[in-house]
């Protein structure tokens, strides 16, 4: 049997990499693993939310956000879905998980079917060496200030490969599922990394939080992107550097590898930044790079099929030999696409964002040429496909308990228009991918029969994701966030 590495780096925009087409070589090492005669690269696959808790849980569950019920960041990964770390552990696996962002914590129940769960922003030893963010965070509901400590990908590194050392003369394969935080904000890359900035820039974007809104010009925007590129071209050094150590441990050619984004990143195309918002291209589109075992070589090397991060699971098993774990999943196995069997390709790529039960819902849906997305009011969506709207008081309750927080506040005051152009967006939009791949021009007015024909998608779609969760509506107990995985949070800017 073989092994299995599961590496996600957040907020990893596909058109950023250099074996995407990116200009600039920020990323090598993924390009030769890319190149790998067993790897194939997937050029139109995408997150299911355009946050990482949510994608996260899609990773692992092979289900949509409205299916596994990690929606808003209220809610906890505890719903019975099916679960590839506990699928693999009962087929012999021993299972781990490294993870830099509390988002991605066993406090949230992602912890559930791992051996050892690695909650890296709680170790203590890393406070007096690593970058320490007092962002307070923009979106900070309960604090007027936060202490965050961010790993960097070689902490990462260190506690997978300390692990794999401990089960050094075990005949059992393992499962590593690792999550690197350093392309997220705030854009700090290493020493040696910040490659591409201008020397002469003289404004105000130093990566920070903080600076993110600041940007005006297309200098300020610019210098976010040579900062964001150099988190990339390190986290990139890293990967290369754990795979590197699997070769020098004869592990590498026995290991599936994948590595993915769980969203894209926004540098003000569409009037906005990071992530978190509507699934335009830039923070739905995702990398994904599969190197498959010896005995599965693709039949070709780059996949123009759509693809999203709930086929990752069912991949995973497929290619494995234990296709029938992922009964369940509402991912597709991609190892069809790569082996050109006759199988029909993904018909369509679905998203749903929606931050708390006060802000817009934000889906999505692309069969590869057409694209639409629909905002929805606020409001509970859990049970029902049209909730009672929240009142005008209930919203307003949820946005003073935003403005409660000085730096929310201060940010609001000194940016308004930019939180107007959140709660005036358009409820419609259509966009022809093929013709207008920027997605500059909406159509939804000029062509009603495919808004139609997409919003029906999308409606199908919800009601399948409803039965499916209805039908797994079992929760862990136990769960909740304990003060480490708060901070970190709350600093990051997700409570």
């Amino acid at each position: 049997m073989f092994n299995v590495l599961i590496y996600i780096v957040d907020a990893l925009r596909a058109d950023h990499l250099s074996c995407y087409g990116y200009g600039r070589p920020t990323t090598p090492h993924l390009d030769a693993l890319a190149a790998d005669p067993h790897a194939a690269r997937f050029t139109r696959a995408y997150s299911t939310s355009t946050w990482t808790r949510p994608a996260a849980a899609s990773i692992l569950s092979g289900c949509y956000p409205p299916a596994h019920a990690v929606r808003t960041r209220a809610d906890l990964f505890t719903r019975a879905v099916p679960r590839l770390p506990a699928l693999l552990q009962s087929a012999g696996y021993r299972t781990m998980a490294v993870s830099a962002i509390g988002n991605v914590s066993s406090a949230l129940g992602f912890g559930i079917g791992f051996d050892r769960f690695v909650d890296l922003y709680k170790d203590v030893s890393l406070a007096g060496c690593r970058a320490v963010s007092t962002a307070a965070a923009w979106k900070l509901y309960f604090e007027t200030d936060a202490t965050v400590v961010l790993p960097l990908a070689e902490d990462v590194n260190a506690a997978a490969l300390a692990w794999l050392e401990e089960q050094r003369g075990s005949n059992r394969p393992w499962f590593l599922f690792l999550w690197a935080l350093d392309p997220h904000d705030p854009y700090r890359p290493p020493p040696g990394y910040d490659r591409w900035s201008d020397p002469a820039y003289r404004g105000r974007i130093d990566g920070s939080s903080e600076s993110t809104r600041r940007a005006r010009t297309p200098a300020d925007v610019q210098r976010l992107i040579d900062l964001y590129d150099g988190e990339v071209a390190y986290t990139d050094e890293q990967i290369g550097r754990l795979l590197e150590r699997l070769r020098a441990l004869g592990l590498y050619d026995q290991t599936l590898v994948v590595v993915a984004g769980d969203h894209g990143e926004a540098f003000g195309e569409h009037g906005d930044f990071v992530h978190g918002h509507l699934a335009y291209e830039e923070v739905w589109r995702v990398p994904l790079l599969i190197k498959f075992p010896p005995a599965l070589r693709p039949a070709r090397s780059v996949c123009d099929s759509l693809a999203q991060l709930t086929d990752i699971a069912p991949t995973v098993l497929d290619a494995l030999g234990l296709s029938r774990l992922a009964e369940g999943m509402q991912g597709y196995s991609l190892v069809s696409q790569v082996r050109r069997r006759s199988l029909p390709p993904r018909p369509a790529v679905y998203a749903e964002t929606q931050a708390s039960l006060s802000n817009h819902r934000l889906l999505a849906v692309s069969d590869g040429r057409w694209k639409y997305l629909r905002v929805d009011p606020p409001g509970d969506y859990t049970a029902s496909a049209k909730p009672a709207p929240l009142s005008w008081r209930q919203r307003l309750a949820g946005y003073l308990r935003q403005l409660t927080n000085r730096a929310m506040l201060g940010r609001a005051l000194r940016n308004p228009m930019f939180y107007v152009r959140r709660q005036a967006a358009d409820s419609e939009l259509l966009f022809d991918l093929a013709a207008d791949p920027g997605e500059q021009q909406n159509l939804a007015a000029e062509r009603p029969d495919v808004v139609q024909e997409m919003n029906a998608m999308l409606e199908a779609w919800l009601v399948e994701c409803r039965v499916y969760g209805s039908l797994s509506d079992v929760h862990a107990q136990g769960l909740g966030l304990d003060a480490a995985t708060r901070q970190q949070l709350e600093g990051l800017g997700y409570l």
